[in-house]
């Protein structure tokens, strides 16, 4: 059960990683750069939480059953 919510959890935050990567791109782009609120901040944040969740799950579980197994 906690291994499928940190798989899912790190196809999350790989999606996010996309998203903010073409937002950021996208911000860019534009000719008003500064003079407009930046989502790639939002999606960016959002990603790192489900990356630190994912490895806490994934350590959490690996140390319940030990390391080497």
């Amino acid at each position: 059960m906690l291994l499928e919510a940190h798989k899912y959890l790190t196809y999350l935050g790989g999606a996010l990683l996309a998203v903010t990567f073409l937002l950021n791109y996208e911000y860019s782009q534009a000719d008003n750069v500064g003079d407009e609120f930046n989502y790639a901040y939002v999606t960016g944040i959002v990603m790192l939480a489900s990356f630190v969740a994912s490895l806490a799950i994934f350590t959490k579980a690996k140390m319940r059953r030990g390391f080497a197994s």
